[in-house]
């Protein structure tokens, strides 16, 4: 069911998306989102967005890349300075099954869905890092005002 929808509703689900609450397969032990650029690369997404309240077409997401590994702890860290804040300034939003497909504004395509194999394990290293820090840190990454 592939349908045109608000931003507000964009919005709603995009949230479920990034956090997990929209997904219900149990074998999604760690679920989260993954935005597909153009229907070819994909990127794990962190848990959070923020839809901005100046300028309601733009969304704010943190797009993950692979982790290191700290030498000592042998934890995954992740550098804030890589994995910097993105908008996506969106022209339309269509809800496409469990997908949530926006046009933005430069003329790309992106479609948030469900992560899968390696961009859930990166959501799972991106989660087992944020406990590493101070909370001062991890609010500063989850509203997404600054980089």
């Amino acid at each position: 069911m592939n349908h045109e929808i608000d931003l507000d509703e964009a919005g709603r689900i995009f949230e479920n998306l990034v956090t997990g609450r929209a997904q219900k397969r149990a074998d999604d032990l760690h679920p989260g989102a993954e935005l597909v650029i153009d229907g070819d690369q994909r990127v794990a997404l962190a848990r959070h967005v923020r839809r901005d309240v100046d300028e309601p077409a733009l969304f704010w997401i943190r797009p993950l890349i692979g982790a290191s590994q700290d030498p000592e702890t042998r934890l995954p860290v992740f550098d804030p300075a890589v994995i910097r804040r993105r908008a996506l300034h969106v022209a339309s939003a269509r809800c496409d099954g469990s997908r949530l497909q926006l046009q933005l504004a430069g003329g790309s395509t992106v479609t948030v869905q469900r992560a899968r194999s390696g961009r859930l394990q990166i959501l799972q290293d991106f989660d087992t890092w944020v406990t590493t820090i101070s909370a001062e840190e991890r609010e500063a990454l989850e509203v997404l005002e600054h980089d």
